[in-house]
């Protein structure tokens, strides 16, 4: 008897303990799952596996080409500093344009792409007139080696001439869809818009993979809006236009700047998933104010309005430049005047 005893109390023991570990085995699992739960899926990590090796080749090549030809010949015309000098001197304070040669800022743009020192910047679109942030535009910068920003102007001939916009256009791109996805985890309403160059959109190996990944990503398309320039979205090449469909069938919107032709069909845009317009201020002054306007501002906010597409006035840089467009009843305004582009931490 005293053994069976025993044996039962052993066995109700030994019983308590397969209890207790299967519910600890239990809590472990639980946890296990929700932190599954939280993990991107894993065709998700896949694709964005792909973008980043696509950048990290893209990149090595093309900094690999510049390094054997660092001395471009590249021309610029006379009075092009002098322009751009005197359009900043009327505006807001902006970086100054840096005494550097073409040699000694490829040599920037090449360390900036071997030590991932391409610095992503934000600028704010504001509601008018009160002023209020809407939305934000992406940009990427260059810094020399006391952390002075060089202009696009100065770096982008240059960059274009050594066959590395593509590779900085494609990281800008990805660095823009990463803020995306980090920042709406705490603002869920904010809207960034990312430009998209034509290079990025003929890159047939890199867009293929962008699209995979945006496929897999597609609850950022509250929160993203891929802008195009006016000349790009002209483009009938099968590539540029497939593309365009593409981004717009998975429920991304769209917009357009740097318009040249004001003549453009609203209907035909709005069914390619094209939702704002950017319009320079210099333009929509010139050919929107005075008895001899070639824009009816009401005529065309309502046809905007029929369409639900926006008007976005971008480049304004002054106050009287403000007071005067503020008479054609524009709603969104972007430029020096309401904030300079800011670096993103990383």
């Amino acid at each position: 008897m005293r053994k069976i005893s025993r044996k039962s109390r052993q066995l109700y023991i030994d019983l308590k303990n397969t209890k207790e570990n299967v519910l600890k085995i239990e809590e472990q699992l639980t946890e296990l799952q929700k932190r599954i739960d939280t993990l991107p899926q894993a065709e998700n990590v896949a694709s964005e596996l792909r973008i980043l090796r696509g950048l990290m080749k893209q990149v090595t090549e093309k900094v690999s080409e510049t390094q054997t030809n660092k001395n471009i010949a590249l021309e610029m015309e006379p009075d092009d500093k002098e322009v751009n000098q005197k359009v900043s001197n009327k505006a807001r304070p902006r970086e100054p344009f840096l005494n550097y040669d073409d040699a000694e800022i490829l040599t920037f743009l090449d360390r900036a792409v071997r030590e991932d020192r391409v610095q992503l910047y934000i600028q704010p679109t504001v509601r008018l007139p009160q002023r209020i942030p809407a939305f934000y535009e992406c940009f990427s910068r260059i810094t020399d080696n006391e952390g002075n920003i060089i202009r696009p102007e100065q770096y982008l001939p240059v960059s274009d001439a050594a066959g590395l916009t593509a590779a900085l256009d494609n990281l800008l791109l990805f660095r823009c869809i990463q803020l995306v996805r980090q920042t709406r985890r705490e603002q869920p309403n904010i809207l960034f818009f990312c430009n998209i160059s034509n290079k990025t959109l003929t890159d047939i190996e890199f867009f293929t993979d962008f699209i995979d990944f945006m496929a897999n990503n597609t609850q950022l398309a509250s929160s993203l809006v891929f802008e195009f320039s006016q000349q790009t979205i002209e483009d009938s090449t099968f590539e540029i236009q497939t593309n365009l469909k593409r981004l717009a069938g998975l429920g991304f919107r769209l917009a357009v700047d740097q318009l040249k032709d004001l003549n453009f069909d609203l209907s035909a845009l709005s069914s390619k998933g094209f939702k704002f317009i950017k319009i320079d201020a210099h333009l929509l002054h010139e050919v929107a104010k005075g008895e001899n306007a070639l824009i009816n501002m009401n005529s065309l906010k309502g046809a905007m309005d029929r369409q639900a597409m926006d008007l976005i006035v971008e480049k304004i840089e002054t106050e009287e430049m403000l007071v005067e467009l503020l008479d054609l009843k524009i709603d969104f305004g972007q430029g020096y005047l309401f904030g300079e582009p800011k670096a993103v931490k990383k």
